[in-house]
């Protein structure tokens, strides 16, 4: 932050010339330059949700208070700010330490003073990457679990309140899924998944394709079972969705949580119903033959008109040898596609809802949605890219001498489950920031769609257009200028008109 005058004071020996042109120079300047702008506009999403000044009041800080230079709010910015950038690395932090706009989008302190270097205490830069790890050992503590766990369901709510401007949706489709996620090294957890052919994790995520936000996630064994955990890490959450986001749920998963305990238990529910697909097995064929056997008929006879029909769907009720009663299964059969041979596909859906309140047809187009889940999934891997990678070895050194003291090795599982909340929290920022951003850029008599086909931008789209923005900074007087370019500019006064029409969330009202 000096103010020095030429790239040799800088370190650099001279200028670097490209071969291909010898004309180019390229040399270090002071002034003070940013690639991660956009973290401005995350900290304005942030503030106006509320879920950061909710999560920093209940988050239990165990530290030292004598010893505490970066206060608890700015540390769990820091992280999930980093993550929305895309900085996945632990070592990003240090790397990152004196970007201007990291500083003052992360810092609780107003004016140019998160840009000066102080000798009151205060922090001189961003938390260094020990630092930030250390945040991530007392976020995996079990009380800051809950916290956390609950602050990613309150990130949900903020963004009805917020985006879709309502307290309360009158029906909310609610989707579970296992991810798998592989990970390099030997941390407690870390096992074989022979069907995905690697070693890593085998989460449970929970979450809503009807809105795009997170619920919560449950991190599990790489070899564990797609159900294992599931029943009671979504009963837990159904329960705060019915009281605070929705007076009904429609809960959707596939096959491999289909029990007769799991589905007992949410048919005692008031409010909540449910549809997945379940496992053929040789009673179900018996049960749908006939209807088989009619339609691969029909389809050699009328290949086009069947698929132009896209699909066809019978009632039957079932009852497998453990249940204690029967329940409604829609039998779907699906023609092949057009340039392929006219065979017949088949799956069935098993649902407590009745024909009435969701016939066959409703019922298949609205399981169907559930793919918007697994984008969800596939955005989350690809964009937010989870880095689960913590160690519960004890430090044998300290740069290269044997420490004095020893501190206790961490539970690395519970510091992963904690890393992959804050990558949720990181997404439903996003997916806040990206729906803000459309309705800032809607106008009337345009459709409401990004984009010539898809229905809505895609995160790593808002990132690079929105969030990964050059700058310059410049300090005058007592204010602080951030020099972008015209085209850049002119979407951001749209995004930034559109959040002054915004209320800030009250998270008390919750």
């Amino acid at each position: 932050m000096g103010e020095i005058q030429s790239g040799i004071e800088l370190g650099q020996e001279g200028p670097i010339q490209p071969s291909f042109n010898r004309s180019i120079h390229i040399e270090a300047r002071p002034t003070r330059l940013s690639s991660d702008t956009g973290a401005l506009v995350l900290r304005e999403v942030l503030e106006l949700s509320g879920v950061l000044g909710w999560l920093d009041e209940h988050f239990e800080d165990l530290r030292t208070p004598d010893l505490i230079t970066h206060p608890m709010s700015e540390l769990l910015r820091t992280q999930i700010l980093l993550m929305a950038q895309g900085w996945t690395d632990a070592d990003d932090a240090d790397w990152l330490r004196d970007d201007p706009i990291l500083r003052l989008s992360v810092s609780d302190r107003r004016g140019q003073s998160p840009l000066r270097e102080g000798d009151d205490g205060s922090p001189e830069g961003l938390a260094s990457q020990p630092t930030l790890s250390r945040l991530i050992g007392q976020a995996a503590r079990p009380y800051n679990r809950e916290v956390m766990d609950e602050a990613l369901l309150r990130s949900a709510w903020s963004r009805c309140q917020l985006i879709d401007r309502r307290l309360r949706y009158e029906e909310l489709a609610v989707d579970m899924d296992a991810l798998p996620m592989l990970v390099h090294g030997h941390q407690p957890g870390v096992e074989y998944n022979g069907f995905f052919h690697g070693s890593g994790y085998h989460p449970l995520i929970i979450g809503s394709a009807q809105t795009g936000d997170f619920f919560g996630a449950v991190l599990r064994p790489g070899n564990v079972h797609a159900h294992d955990g599931a029943e009671e890490a979504i009963l837990e959450r159904l329960n705060w969705i019915q009281s605070h986001l929705a007076r009904r749920v429609i809960l959707r998963f596939d096959a491999a949580s289909v029990s007769d305990s799991f589905l007992t238990r949410l048919e005692e529910r008031v409010d909540t119903s449910y549809t997945a697909r379940i496992k053929k097995n040789a009673r179900l064929e018996c049960l749908a033959s006939r209807h088989v056997k009619r339609y691969q008929r029909d389809l050699a006879r009328h290949p086009e008109p069947l698929q132009e029909q896209d699909f066809r769907c019978h009632e039957l009720r079932y009852q497998a040898g453990s249940w204690e009663r029967p329940r409604r299964v829609v039998l779907v059969l699906v023609p092949s596609e057009r340039d392929e041979l006219p065979i017949e596909h088949h799956f069935f859906l098993i649902t407590d809802m009745s024909i009435q309140a969701m016939p066959s047809r409703d019922l298949v187009a609205f399981y169907r949605q559930r793919g918007l889940f697994e984008d969800m999934l596939g955005e989350l891997s690809s964009t937010l890219v989870p880095q689960l990678s913590s160690t519960n070895r004890r430090k044998q050194h300290y740069r290269g001498r044997e420490p004095r003291q020893r501190s206790p090795s961490r539970d690395a599982f519970a510091a992963n489950q904690a890393i992959l909340t804050f990558n949720l929290l990181a997404h439903n920022l996003l997916h806040l920031g990206r729906q803000a951003a459309e309705q800032a850029e809607r106008r009337p008599g345009r459709p409401n769609k990004y984009g010539r086909s898809s229905p809505a931008m895609s995160l790593d789209t808002f990132r690079r257009r929105y969030l990964r923005t050059p700058s310059r900074i410049t300090l005058h007087g007592r204010s602080i200028g951030v020099t972008i370019t015209q085209a850049i500019a002119a979407q951001w006064y749209r995004l930034w008109r559109f959040l002054a029409t915004l209320n800030p969330v009250d998270m008390a009202t919750a």
